[in-house]
């Protein structure tokens, strides 16, 4: 049964020449088409597109949206640099006992309960009002973030990782990325089914208890999660992994995970700010889906599905992409990794992609998109928003996704075993 499961994610050891003729051409054309820009080409090309990326959003949306726009590209840039992710970090402390990516995640939470709470306890800032994240916890919530953490092991990334590894150039993760947005419109049509199903509590712990318990308690939480890490890593591995010394550059990088947190932070804090709500990914991806369902003539009508009742969804599906401050946030990031390469000098399209890697990173996209609908946010969605909102749901969802995690990585750990793997089996993929 586990070879047979294990076949959808066969690997060949020898590359076919189909594909070796194809990076030539590939790297003949781009050759080609350097003339004597030479490296400068990338920046060039990649810095126009984020110029023509905020205009359309400034056109669409005002100078917010086009703000907006630079925030996006300021998380793709700062994820880059720093290395800050999710998928690999969990794998790390799950199976290495290494805990200093999720510590990192607890950083930036930490930082982020201290900005938002006084955000969320006042309602408004600058006139624009604030919105927090809670979610209630029930079956829902439960199977999709289970699903969302078995995703991001066979997709080597989560649903930021994959955007982020896609501004890379990496063909891998445009399959991803079609595999994301196939799951959540599926998810959006089975919506109202989990809609239906058993919900147990709601709980804010700034609405019930008020900003300064609920600041300490969160604080609390965080504070134990992370000791507990430190706790695991110390029995395993007797210290705590540190990072090679080396030199840093805020333009070049790479950036020190600390300085990663930090600026996460910002542009994150940023983002409501703006937005009126935290960053999010997952609501995106349903509007595209249904706009390439509706531009392919499919004979549905998504308007009548139960994810579109509300009248905010309803809006996106009747207006420009460019309107839909999640979408254009997603752009900016996709460019602003693109542009962290091209600065480094590091940007390359990597369009060589195994039967098996395709294979992994469509299921991986599809668990990841359905699991994030259907589990009321993703990695940035529900945990990190959630989190930083004082939500349970917050912390449920992350106990959920660090299980699907086991899974995934049991799962792929067999299918190596057959040389059969959906994907790289190392601890720190993209995100």
């Amino acid at each position: 049964m586990v070879r047979s499961f294990a076949l959808v994610f066969r690997t060949p050891e020898i590359v076919p020449d189909a594909a070796v003729s194809l990076r030539s051409r590939t790297e003949l054309l781009t050759g080609s088409l350097l003339g004597g820009l030479g490296p400068r080409l990338p920046l060039i090309v990649i810095s126009a597109l984020i110029s023509i990326a905020v205009w359309q959003a400034a056109e669409a949306g005002g100078l917010r949206q086009a703000a907006l726009a630079f925030v996006g590209v300021g998380l793709g840039f700062s994820l880059s640099r720093s290395g800050f992710g999710f998928a690999g970090a969990w794998r790390a402390a799950l199976v290495e006992r290494r805990g200093g990516g999720l510590r990192a995640q607890l950083g930036l939470l930490a930082l982020l309960s201290i900005a938002f709470f006084p955000l969320f306890a006042r309602g408004e800032a600058f006139g624009q009002p604030m919105a927090d994240v809670v979610r209630p916890v029930g079956i829902s919530l439960l199977a999709g973030a289970f699903l969302f953490g078995i995703g991001a092991q066979f997709a080597s990334a989560c649903s930021s990782g994959s955007f982020s590894g896609l501004g890379n150039g990496k063909l891998r993760y445009l399959v991803v990325a079609i595999g994301m947005v196939a799951g959540a419109f599926l998810a959006s049509a089975h919506f109202g089914w989990w809609e239906s199903r058993p919900r147990w509590v709601s709980f804010s712990l700034l609405r019930e208890w008020g900003i300064v318990p609920a600041l300490a308690g969160n604080l609390l939480l965080i504070g134990g999660v992370a000791a507990l890490s430190v706790w695991m890593e110390r029995a395993r591995h007797g210290c705590l992994y540190r990072r090679l010394e080396t030199r840093y550059h805020w333009l070049r990088g790479p950036w020190p995970l600390s300085r990663g947190v930090v600026a996460l932070a910002l542009l994150c804090i940023a983002t409501l700010l703006l937005a009126g709500r935290p960053w999010i990914i997952i609501s995106a991806l349903p509007l595209w889906g249904a706009k390439v369902s509706a531009a392919a003539g499919m004979p549905w009508d998504v308007a009548f599905w139960d994810y579109w009742a509300s009248d905010v969804r309803v809006d996106a599906l009747e207006s420009s992409l460019w309107s839909d401050v999640t979408t254009v946030m997603i752009a900016g990031l996709v460019l602003g990794t693109a542009l962290a390469a091209a600065l480094s000098g590091a940007f390359r399209l990597h369009l060589r992609i195994r039967p098996g890697e395709a294979a992994g990173g469509l299921a991986g996209g599809l668990l990841l998109g359905y699991g994030g609908v259907v589990g009321l946010g993703c990695n940035i969605g529900a945990f990190v928003a959630g989190i930083a909102s004082g939500s349970l749901h917050g912390w449920v969802w992350l106990a959920a996704a660090f299980a699907g995690t086991a899974v995934g990585v049991g799962i792929k750990s067999m299918a190596s075993l057959f040389k059969l793997s959906p994907g790289p089996l190392s601890s720190t993929p993209p995100s």
